[in-house]
């Protein structure tokens, strides 16, 4: 009886073991497009940073617009 749980368990180690190295490659997958989001992200601050000053000139001159225009 023992000696056959111990193969089972043996047999059933091997089997996971064989299992997580079938996963192995997403996992540095996973890693490696983690990774790219982060660049991705840190590329669109970048330019969201680049365009601040735009929005608030866009505000800016709506709003001049806004006051100039004559009443009905």
């Amino acid at each position: 009886m023992e000696e056959h749980l111990l193969q089972s368990i043996k047999r059933l180690l091997q089997l996971l073991i064989y299992i997580l190295e079938m996963l192995k490659p997403f996992l540095y997958m996973e890693e490696y497009l983690l990774q790219s989001i982060k660049r991705l992200l840190q590329l669109l601050i970048y330019l969201l940073e680049m365009l601040k000053p735009f929005l608030y000139m866009e505000e800016h001159l709506l709003q001049r617009f806004k006051f100039s225009q004559p009443e009905p």
